[in-house]
């Protein structure tokens, strides 16, 4: 194994955790708002439940992309190159996203965020599994959890500015200027150093470790424990205000959804250090089941609010866990393995959302929403096949 860059007495790791921290609370802020934000984004564009989850293919398909050649692509710019360049892109396309007139110009702003996205997450998840291998410390989960708190805030705060009579675009230009400030705030900082592995400059790298079992099943895993996160983010709030829920009350709902996701990520840490990730998983998919059917059977906002949270407890711990047992499978590898993994999980978001929205314009948003539940057992039954050691003490 041989360092790609030298360590340098700059390199601060509170310092850059704490930045890497405050990337996944932005994600937090901007995806948790536009959860509450998508019902608004429907009505004054005039769309259907079908047309707008076919329009949110555009974000997720772009950012596979990007992730899957994410591994070079990193090791070429530089993760804080790459960073910053996410980050304008992805303040632009919120700020597009405001200004879009009709369903053209919304795919466009949505396939630029994806950009933004795929930046963004892989240069951070990747950044904390070089911090983790350069400190000796396991942080993934407390940096999900970062995100889960910026979604509460999210979420939190684009209900209230709707509730005081502000326009979608009015709150989207909040969340660019987050974007802007964290652009500001990553400039003065170093990154970690980063060991690769001779293959880390595969191109092909990210899908050839897809075609390994040690990486391919938390993949899939991945997926599973996103199905949950991905239908709050689209379909939530607009299956409370179709149950006769205001806009901050939807809110509030999204953002309990989100903070049952901050303590599970939290809880999710010391389980994963006591018992494995196998432990964790099973957990994970008990809890995930028990909320999608309450999901599905709830008839008001306030049972539907309940059993969201729930469904937020039980996916929160799954994303980070896969990544820890994915990088344990390629060590030296952080860009390859978040490309990868992120790539995959990305592809729930391009599934979910139309097939939801399909379902929905069929049957109804309520029946759809068993794919939670179908998600949970899916996700059992392959953590049973997981097969990662059990930290020592």
């Amino acid at each position: 194994m041989q360092a790609s860059s030298p360590v340098t007495a700059t390199w601060q790791p509170r310092t850059v955790i704490a930045l890497l921290g405050g990337y996944f609370v932005l994600f937090g802020i901007i995806v948790g708002g536009q959860g509450v934000l998508w019902f608004a984004i429907m009505r004054g564009l005039d769309l259907s439940a079908g047309t707008l989850g076919a329009a949110q293919l555009a974000s997720p398909l772009v950012s596979v992309v990007l992730l899957l050649g994410g591994g070079p692509l990193s090791g070429m710019i530089g993760k804080k190159r790459l960073a910053l360049i996410g980050l304008v892109l992805l303040g632009t396309s919120v700020l597009a996203i405001g200004l879009a007139g009709g369903i053209w110009s919304l795919v466009a702003a949505l396939a630029l965020a994806g950009l933004g996205f795929g930046a963004v997450e892989l240069a951070m998840n990747s950044a904390v599994l070089d911090w983790e291998a350069a400190t000796g410390r396991v942080v993934m989960n407390a940096m999900h959890a970062g995100f889960s708190a910026g979604a509460v805030l999210g979420a939190l705060s684009a209900g209230a500015m709707l509730e005081q009579g502000w326009g979608y675009p009015a709150v989207l230009a909040v969340q660019a200027a987050c974007c802007a400030l964290a652009l500001l705030c990553t400039l003065p900082v170093q990154y970690p150093p980063v060991a690769r592995a001779a293959s880390a400059n595969d191109p092909w790298g990210a899908l050839r470790l897809l075609l390994t079992l040690g990486v391919a099943l938390p993949a899939i895993i991945s997926l599973l424990g996103v199905v949950g996160e991905s239908v709050a983010n689209s379909w939530s709030v607009i299956h409370l205000q179709n149950l006769g829920a205001s806009a901050i009350v939807g809110g509030s709902a999204f953002a309990l959804f989100n903070g049952t996701m901050f303590v599970g990520r939290l809880l999710n840490t010391p389980l994963v250090a006591r018992a494995g990730a196998r432990v964790s998983l099973l957990v994970s998919a008990g809890l995930t089941i028990a909320g999608g059917v309450a999901l599905l059977l709830a008839g008001n906002v306030w049972l539907a609010t309940l059993a969201l949270a729930l469904v937020g407890l039980g996916v929160a711990g799954v994303v980070p866990t896969a990544l820890g047992a994915a990088a344990l499978a390629a060590p030296g590898r952080s860009g390859d393995v978040a490309g990868a993994l992120m790539a995959v999980t990305y592809t729930c978001f391009i599934i979910c959302p139309p097939l939801v929205g399909q379902i929905a314009d069929r049957v109804s948003l309520q029946a759809a929403l068993a794919i939670v539940a179908i998600s949970g057992v899916a996700l059992g039954v392959l953590a049973l096949r997981l097969r990662v050691p059990v930290p020592t003490r």
